[in-house]
């Protein structure tokens, strides 16, 4: 695809996300890092056939058919992913929830080609290769976007996992919160000037807007709007964005894990290479003065 292809295709997906009644499964702006995924992805596209059938292997909300199909709108697009439900389908892009990679519901040879975008690496890489090699033609074309141990993705989430321990565990922030709330005739503005505390020391260690000033200004805020609930209702309120950064960090340890084995290459390919697929094509994403962040790997 030229560049002036690439500038319209792109364009209208951005159109198309911001009109969409369903709401949009991306940013509400022309982020970069969805740039660059979208100009890796519609070069992959021009190396397949017209009408091609392609199977997009952990699709969550279905960001990377919809890329597809702006670049390519003859493909036909299977996605699936182990979360269920998924989002309605778009025209031309079929949504499956409840599918393991490691286990796919395809007759063999069914595709033309099978991609995946921050997928490939979170599964049993040595099955899934064997699943994709089975349901994709022979010669079918194979990409895969992984993430990169040392770019920028990672690195922002473990200053953000840095700030929640920081947070969660050496302020103990949580506990101490709702132990002071289950005092009897508990006074609410001495937990809300403590959790504004936080929040100030957050800012003033990390930056305003970093999760270490947002965890606790999220309790100040309930704290303040509270004295209309029941306590049992406040309480459970605390303890639900408390929830939330725990499944944050778990989250960010996914990714490291990811990570690690994305940049385990020979580990990671090991499947196709004993089947014959090597890597005919490896291409970074990365921003302007940045390392890369991500690489597409074609098979």
């Amino acid at each position: 695809m030229d560049r002036d292809q690439k500038e319209k295709a792109w364009k209208a997906f951005w159109e198309r996300q911001q009109t969409s009644p369903g709401g949009s499964v991306v940013s509400s702006g022309p982020d970069p890092i969805t740039r660059a995924q979208f100009d890796a992805w519609a070069d992959f596209c021009s190396r397949l056939k017209q009408g091609s059938r392609v199977l997009d292997l952990g699709t969550g909300g279905g960001k990377l058919p919809l890329i597809l199909r702006q670049a390519r709108p003859d493909l036909s697009i299977v996605g699936i992913d182990r979360a269920d439900p998924l989002p309605p389908s778009p025209e031309g892009i079929e949504l499956i929830g409840g599918v393991s990679m490691e286990e796919l519901p395809f007759i063999d040879g069914h595709f033309d080609a099978a991609v995946s975008q921050f997928g490939f690496e979170y599964g049993n890489t040595a099955v899934i290769s064997e699943e994709i090699l089975r349901v994709v033609k022979a010669g079918g074309s194979i990409g895969l976007m992984v993430h990169l141990g040392d770019g920028p993705i990672l690195a922002h989430n473990l200053k953000r996992q840095e700030q929640i321990l920081w947070v969660k565990d050496e302020k103990a922030f949580f506990d101490e919160i709702i132990g002071m709330l289950r005092q009897e005739n508990a006074i609410f503005r001495e937990a809300i000037a403590f959790a504004q505390n936080l929040a100030d020391e957050g800012a003033a260690r990390f930056g305003k807007g970093s999760v270490a000033w947002e965890l606790p200004e999220a309790v100040r805020r309930t704290l303040v709007f509270a004295p209309g609930g029941t306590f049992e209702k406040l309480v459970a309120t605390l303890e639900l964005i408390a929830e939330q950064a725990e499944a944050e960090l778990g989250r960010i340890a996914s990714l490291a894990e990811a990570c690690a084995t994305a940049d385990n290459r020979e580990r990671l390919l090991a499947g196709f290479e004993r089947r014959g697929r090597k890597p005919i094509e490896i291409a970074p994403l990365r921003l302007a003065g940045e390392p890369a962040f991500a690489e597409l790997i074609i098979l």
